[in-house]
């Protein structure tokens, strides 16, 4: 039976069959992380992500993605599109301020960079009293 090749990005390539080998997922779970893990620059799979093992693969390696906040224009003194409008939730649809249609990726960037704002907030502000460790991603 044939099966394809796909690029990694140190430049070998891998079949679903050895990643299933190599990491214990199922034929569904090989397929997946080779498609899903390409980078959109090079268009390779990364092969960091692509070989570890069934179940140690961490929220820091799926979402790569960062969120990079917009200057709001305004207008009269009026923000016309505020940083508070990212995020707003419809039905069962998230959009950013300008109404886009915001996939898992920018959802997740989004919510890091609020809890690394709030954290921020809470050690600079003098008004909040720090008897709660403020949330850091990851830990």
């Amino acid at each position: 039976m044939y099966e394809i090749e796909h690029p990694l990005s140190d430049g070998t390539f891998a079949t679903v069959s050895e990643v299933m080998r190599r990491t214990g997922l199922s034929r569904i779970g090989a397929y997946k992380r080779l498609s899903h893990f390409i980078d959109v620059n090079t268009g390779f799979a990364d092969a960091d992500i692509v070989w570890i093992k069934s179940g140690q693969l961490t929220k820091e390696n799926r979402v790569k993605e960062s969120w990079v906040s917009e200057p709001v224009r305004v207008a009269w003194g009026t923000p016309i599109n505020p940083e508070y409008l990212d995020g707003v939730v419809s039905g069962n649809t998230m959009t950013d301020r300008d109404g886009k249609f915001m996939d898992y990726n920018a959802r997740v960037a989004l919510s890091r960079y609020r809890l690394e704002q709030r954290a921020e907030w809470r050690v600079s502000s003098d008004t909040i009293l720090n008897k709660v460790k403020p949330h850091t991603w990851g830990q």
